[in-house]
């Protein structure tokens, strides 16, 4: 008897699990439906005309990247490549210290995700007007920001490791303990950045446009700076150890401290 009814016991345990199993999985159906329901939508409103709804389609994206990882791959790509068609340089005349507010939003869902579900894909971002950006310890480590303007732009504690600024435009940016190692900076223009405190070892900074820029406390160990302007540049207490200054300008510099 006592075998029967712990046979009976099993019967319901295994069934009542089968069930619990079931009724999950229906919801994990439901809710990837709903995922690429809330996808599909978010691509046609950034794809509109609007203002508003361009916003609500890269906000509505953001929430689809921190809830359902497996998708945040793709959506790099879709925002990467919508701020490359949208961040364009204003008419001749024109200037606003300020970003506009959709190519803000855009940047600060690719700056601010989780990295660990990037896969393969890559931040690309090469040729956009990036001017007065905001993405204070943001992550974009090796994005291709090649020929990107990202004057004015504040990114104190940035993590741009690895990154390709080749040609970039920096100046006025405020790159203030930013990561920038092994980035290449070869012929960008950081015509004065605040570059204080950077991690800029290894980095490639042939033939760049330091004068004038604020590099105290910079650790440059290993960095290239063969041909690179650095007139007038701030100096002190930098790590400039293993470095490569071959042709590089250097009248007015500050090197007080500095260790060689």
């Amino acid at each position: 008897m006592n075998t029967v009814a712990a046979l009976g016991t099993l019967v319901v345990i295994v069934f009542t699990w089968q069930s619990i199993q079931q009724v999950n999985s229906e919801h994990a159906l439901t809710r990837e439906g709903q995922v690429a329901e809330r996808y599909g939508a978010a691509v046609e409103d950034i794809s509109d005309e609007s203002l508003e709804r361009r916003l609500n389609g890269i906000y509505a994206m953001q929430r689809v990247m921190e809830e359902s990882p497996r998708d945040q791959p793709s959506i790099i790509n879709v925002l990467s490549a919508y701020i490359r068609n949208h961040a364009k340089k204003p008419k001749a005349g024109t200037y606003d210290f300020d970003a506009p507010s959709d190519i803000q939003a855009a940047l600060t869902a690719l700056g601010y995700r989780n990295p660990n579900y990037d896969s393969s894909a890559v931040i690309d971002l090469h040729g956009a007007y990036l001017s007065g950006v905001y993405l204070p310890s943001g992550d974009l480590h090796g994005a291709n920001l090649r020929d990107t303007d990202l004057s004015v732009a504040f990114l104190n504690r940035v993590n741009l490791r690895d990154a390709n600024l080749a040609g970039a435009k920096l100046g006025g940016a405020l790159l203030f303990r930013a990561d920038l190692r092994g980035v290449s900076l070869y012929f960008a223009d950081l015509s004065p950045a605040d570059l204080r405190g950077a991690n800029l070892a290894r980095a490639n900074l042939s033939l760049a446009d330091l004068s004038s820029a604020d590099l105290v406390d910079a650790t440059m160990t290993g960095a290239d700076l063969r041909g690179a302007d650095l007139r007038g540049t701030k100096l002190d207490r930098a790590d400039l150890r293993g470095t490569t200054l071959t042709g590089a300008k250097l009248a007015g510099a500050n090197l007080d401290d500095a260790q060689r």
